[in-house]
């Protein structure tokens, strides 16, 4: 006869692991009945966006305001303006990308005239690798439009409203 050991395996992961969902589960809704209550009561400060709870060595909470920087490409969601020469191409906007904002294999989309999103590169699409030649006005990019890049190093995707120089 086979015995599997699996099961037994298995039995002793469990064992470990569903405590200590429990116990963080406990943690997590004692933590939000303490915020009630303080929200509630007006007795103290709430809890302002962030907790960090850790659990290694005894229980330890600390809570401190997440802030914003004013210039961050991410953080700060607003439209930045990018200045380029109309005789500018692709690869030099890809340049421009990886050397002012470090980016390593950006994606770039736009909205056309008529409302249709349009992919103007992507490294992987054969395609769209023909287009690091052309210059931007040739791509029917226009002044004032705006350009969305993406990057696996960005949380989020960046927009800008790309201005041409005379």
């Amino acid at each position: 006869a086979v015995v599997s050991t699996q099961s037994t395996g298995t039995q002793g992961v469990t064992k470990r692991i569903i405590p200590a969902v429990a116990s963080t589960n406990a943690t997590i809704a004692a933590a939000c009945v303490t915020e009630c209550l303080k929200i509630a009561t007006s007795s103290y400060l709430h809890l302002d966006n962030y907790m960090l709870f850790n659990n290694v060595d005894g229980v330890y909470t600390f809570s401190y305001p997440c802030e914003r920087k004013e210039d961050c490409l991410v953080c700060s969601r607003e439209v930045r303006e990018m200045s380029r020469g109309r005789q500018d191409t692709l690869q030099n906007l890809l340049e421009y990308l990886s050397e002012e904002h470090t980016l390593q294999n950006p994606i770039i989309t736009t909205v056309t005239a008529v409302g249709e999103t349009r992919t103007v590169y992507m490294a992987g699409i054969g395609q769209l690798k023909d287009n690091v030649d052309k210059k931007l006005t040739e791509l029917d990019l226009v002044d004032g439009q705006e350009i969305v890049v993406t990057d696996s190093i960005l949380k989020s995707p960046v927009r800008f409203k790309l201005k041409f120089e005379d």
